[in-house]
């Protein structure tokens, strides 16, 4: 009983037909699912019409002897073309194009350089032309206004900051100083390493936790010591993986400028969240470093990156003051620039030389030599070391840390290999493609430090065939640090330690990422800025169940702005449910479930942590405890026999199967969350019907494709008329709760608790004013959020599974005929079915599995989302990712289950113990599994199986006359038959009264 992610449970596909389609029909149809779809690509295409269309005109004018290139599309050019592993791409394209060649990236020129020659035109003999950067606007923001080395426009600013970084911070005398805090880091590195001898060990996260902590310690780790640098270490890491997410995702704000005010993708509201974060930790460091100053502890073993800059700061220079804004934009470019790019090329170190254990052998020589077996590798050793420094050089080769440098954007229009590039295009010098360029390098894709050897190769930018940090004025000026800090860890993990990849995992040094196994699954291309929206088929399930026969168990997608990624084993379910079963424990919660649920106050929405564990404990201990349910069975009992009375009216007639179990399950449940209050009431049946109509419409929302879920930037549009349906809908909904809540208040103040009367508004009310946790309140919006729970989680699934069962029984009229038997065994043909009668069922416990593994309920289960990235299958899991499992693919694969599409529930019969609900088998997990699984497993195996029993031993089932049984079925926020279940019942039991 859970409450599906909507938002993927019935996503569509579109077409060109589909388009024209939707534009002929009434504005009435736009909740159907498919239009809601088409609505989100038409809608994205409209704007981008409305706003480009007159820069499109502007920018086709005569032809100026550009370079040659690939042509585009109108409004969006090249865009829709590229390939996401751009330094590959580009490559191929120079093959067909030369080595310089044009690509219209919306509203931008892109012109692409790859070849020596072409490069030191653009990066020496044109140098101040090219000088300047087109900056992003995540950029911008997260730079203090453009106000760091990277960024700034070519100028007296620029000067003086380059100035700063070279001359003073990242002097040799300016790092000699801070050398005892990078040493520190280091051995700290090498205690964790050591920690975990013998397991395996993620080189790339560790190297990315380990230099982001060098940096930080350069930068204040002589003012800030103790708790307060590790608790402020520990926010700024995330804060700063999440700028680097950020200011890798392609916005479509920097294609097209005048999109920029709507932020389509969310990315600048992102940004300027975590902008105000950061400059809050920079205010308490600097504000913590001012103070030592006043109190005069400024002592050499206090030295470091922010007390050199605050001095420089107070040294005003009268043409160009180095400002505050200055100084913390400098710290954010060490860290954003330095912290990635550096631990990525001791990863690729460290991998190359494991594919090469004969090198590796001979760096670990070289260090033994000049380090000795007995003493630790210090900052002094490396000059010593050309052979690891040739180690380097030869990663920085064939895998340099920005493939296509930071793009440069000339500031005025020259002519570069005799075409013309204009002013303001975008230009990108392909270093990758040079540095493997068999006309430069001999045997270019292998790995060769001896090519380095005889001291050929640096990083001045001189050599325009080896230039992994640029050159010219814009040139890297890290590079100093960069040297440092590579060759000393690079040499310490090297020196202590032997390494070996995992019993039978293979090394993968493809080139289709910038990290060595840290590469996203595979996948199908998409579209950018829209992703795969318009190719998802609308049975997901079966669709999803193709792709894994195209790209495997595990692969991604990318659904507008958010990556969603589908696993279809049982191991990786295993490794995503159970594993990491923490970092997976979040939802992203649709726009329309946070509506829904007090703003995500319920079990379902809420994130991991105390919140969710206190509804976690009244949900699992109290609430649908055992004693609970016993409690409240009497209220069970009254709907189920009056579903046999209304059924029993109808004899010989055709019933809607699916539609009786519907409003009977939702009567079970109403009943149990209020009945006792409003036992006798003359409201019941109108207040009943109400909630009825209102929760059904709340699931067809839910279900609904929501243009803001894909891209949250345009949610305050409300585009599609959602959020406000939702909101009309919650105050109905609320209102009736708070209509019975008085009730139940007022019984309360007469003192008409009584045992009868018990129902779980009472029993929630009595937990609410307890206070719920000592520490956390149990609310009354807490309470609402839960009752919706219990409806909308559990009437669709409930009654789709009862209907299922009827109609494979019904098609299999010998298994209907043996779990008659059984019922006719233990109940008896005078007797009524009761709750007491169902674990000596057996056999129809076994029916209710396979109906489960058949059609389960909710067949991509409901998303799990990283709070962190995360390796699963060998392959990257980004943070916030969805992350789907195809339960309904897992439970019908012929690897897992003999003659899968055989409905057998003898299968169920042996093993009983292993195969059940709690999700500890990952080959049948119709509920999921893990701390996030359905906490109301309990309350359903209780409520289906009665209610099923009660049909079969009350009534014969059969078809209407010729017609044949369909058991197809329909993708949507739950698994449905797709043609619903008519079927006519035929009284059993021979005493009438036993119908009353």
């Amino acid at each position: 009983m859970t409450v599906s992610a909507g938002f993927f449970q019935k996503l569509t596909t579109f077409s060109p037909h589909e388009i024209r389609s939707w534009l002929e029909e009434d504005q009435k149809d736009l909740p159907n699912i498919k239009s809601s779809l088409t609505l989100i690509t038409f809608l994205a295409f409209s704007l981008l019409f409305c706003f480009i269309w007159m820069i499109y005109f502007r920018s086709s004018k005569k032809n100026q002897r550009l370079p040659p290139g690939p042509r585009g599309l109108p409004l969006v050019g090249n865009l829709l073309s590229l390939d996401p592993e751009l330094h590959t791409y580009f490559t191929d394209l120079a093959q067909k194009f030369g080595p310089i060649y044009k690509l219209q990236l919306g509203n931008k020129l892109g012109i692409v350089v790859s070849s020596p020659t072409l490069a030191k035109e653009v990066l020496k003999d044109y140098d101040t032309t090219f000088a300047n950067r087109d900056v992003p606007a995540a950029g911008r923001t997260v730079a203090y206004g453009g106000s760091d080395i990277v960024w700034n426009p070519y100028g007296p600013e620029w000067r003086m900051l380059r100035k700063v970084c070279v001359r003073e911070m990242l002097s040799n005398a300016s790092l000699d100083a801070v050398y005892s805090l990078r040493h520190r880091e280091v051995r700290r590195l090498v205690r964790h390493v050591h920690s975990k001898i013998g397991s395996p060990m993620d080189v790339g996260e560790q190297m990315f936790l380990t230099i982001l902590n060098v940096i930080t310690s350069m930068l204040w780790g002589g003012t800030l010591k103790g708790d307060e640098r590790t608790t402020l270490g520990a926010e700024f890491r995330q804060v700063v993986s999440e700028i680097t997410e950020l200011l890798g995702t392609p916005n479509v704000s920097d294609f097209f400028p005048s999109l920029a005010r709507f932020d389509v993708q969310g990315i600048q509201k992102k940004i300027r969240v975590l902008f105000m974060r950061f400059d809050k930790i920079f205010d308490l460091i600097i504000e913590q470093r001012l103070k030592m100053e006043a109190e005069g502890e400024e002592e050499s073993s206090n030295k470091d990156f922010l007390q050199l800059l605050l001095k420089l700061k107070d040294e005003e220079d009268a043409k160009t003051p180095f400002t505050m804004k200055h100084l913390k934009a400098l710290l954010m470019d060490m860290v954003v620039g330095g912290t990635e790019t550096t631990s990525n090329t001791v990863e690729w170190a460290i991998a190359e030389l494991m594919n090469k254990p004969e090198m590796m052998r001979r760096a670990q020589e070289e260090l033994e030599r000049v380090v000795g077996k007995d003493n630790s590798v210090e900052e002094s050793h490396l000059p010593h070391l050309p052979y690891l420094h040739s180690v380097m050089k030869e990663v920085l080769r064939l895998h340099p840390a920005l493939p296509l440098l930071v793009p440069h954007c000339p500031s005025l229009s020259c002519t570069v290999g005799g075409y013309l590039v204009p002013k303001g295009a975008r230009v990108f010098v392909n270093v990758w493609a040079i540095h493997r360029d068999p006309s430069i390098w001999v045997n270019p894709s292998e790995f060769d430090p001896d090519r380095f050897f005889n001291g050929q190769g640096d990083f001045s930018g001189n050599d325009f065939n080896y230039f992994p940090f640029g050159s010219g004025r814009r040139i890297c000026a890290g590079i100093p640090m960069a040297e440092r800090m590579v060759m000393y860890e690079l040499a310490t993990l090297l020196h202590l330690f032997e390494w070996r990849l995992p019993e039978g995992a293979k090394l993968d040094l493809k080139e289709n990422s910038s990290k060595p196994n840290q590469r996203l699954p595979p996948g199908p291309r998409g579209l950018p800025i829209i992703g795969n929206l318009p190719f998802l088929d609308p049975e997901l399930h079966t669709y999803f169940a193709e792709l894994t026969q195209t790209y495997g168990p595990i692969f991604k997608l990318k659904l507008g702005t958010k990556w969603a990624v589908v696993v279809s084993s049982p191991s990786l379910a295993k490794e995503v449910l159970k594993d990491h079963d923490k970092i997976f424990a979040n939802r992203d919660v649709p726009v329309a479930g946070l509506l829904a649920t007090y703003g995500g106050a319920d079990i379902v929405s809420a994130p991991h942590g105390p919140v969710w564990r206190m509804l976690r404990r009244i949900c699992v201990r109290e609430m649908l405890s055992n004693t609970t349910l016993d409690s409240v069975y009497w209220l069970r009992r009254r709907e189920v026999r009056r579903t046999v009375r209304e059924i029993y009216s109808k004899i010989g007639s055709p019933i809607d199967v699916g539609e009786q179990m519907f409003i009977t399950i939702s009567n079970v449940i109403t009943s149990m969350m209020w009945g006792g209050t409003l036992k006798g009431d003359e409201t019941v049946d109108s207040l009943g019907g109400e909630f009825r109509k209102v929760v059904s419409e709340i699931t067809t929302l839910l279900g609904t494709p929501n243009v803001s879920d894909f891209f949250p930037g345009l949610g305050w549009f409300d585009l599609q008329g959602i959020e406000r349906k939702m909101k009309v809908l919650f105050s109905r909904y609320d209102k009736i709760f708070d209509l019975i809540i008085e009730k139940r208040l007022k019984m309360e103040a007469k003192g008409e608790n009584e045992e009868s009367n018990r129902d779980f508004l009472q029993f929630l009310l009595e937990l609410k004013e307890k206070g719920g946790d000592s520490k956390l309140p149990f609310t009354m919006e807490h309470l609402k959020a839960l009752l919706i729970n219990l409806v909308v989680g559990g009437t669709d699934t409930s009654a789709v599974t009862v209907e299922w069962a009827m109609a494979e029984l019904i098609k299999h009229p010998e298994i209907m005929k043996r779990a008659q038997e059984e019922l006719e065994d233990v109940v008896g043909r005078n007797n009524n079915v009761e709750e007491s009668h169902l674990p000596k069922l057996p056999y129809l416990a076994a029916i209710l599995k396979e109906t489960l593994r058949l059609h389960p309920p909710v067949p991509l289960l409901v998303s799990r989302c990283p709070r962190l990235s995360c390796n699963v299958g060998g392959y990257m899991i980004p943070k916030k990712a969805q992350v789907l499992v195809n339960a309904w693919g897992i439970q019908r694969d012929p690897k897992n289950w003999d003659n899968p599409l055989e409905f057998k529930p003898e299968r169920f019969l042996k093993n009983t113990n292993k195969l059940d609900f709690i999700g500890t088998d990952f080959r049948f997990i119709p509920f999921g599994s893990g701390r996030r699984k359905c906490v109301g497993i309990p309350l359903v195996e209780r409520m289906v199986p009665y209610t099923l029993a009660s049909l079969l031993h009350s009534f014969e089932w059969r078809m209407p006359e010729g017609v044949e049984i369909d058991l197809s079925d329909k993708f949507g926020i739950v698994l449905k038959k797709r043609t619903p279940l008519i079927a006519i019942p035929i009284p059993r039991l021979s005493d009438s009264e036993l119908y009353s």
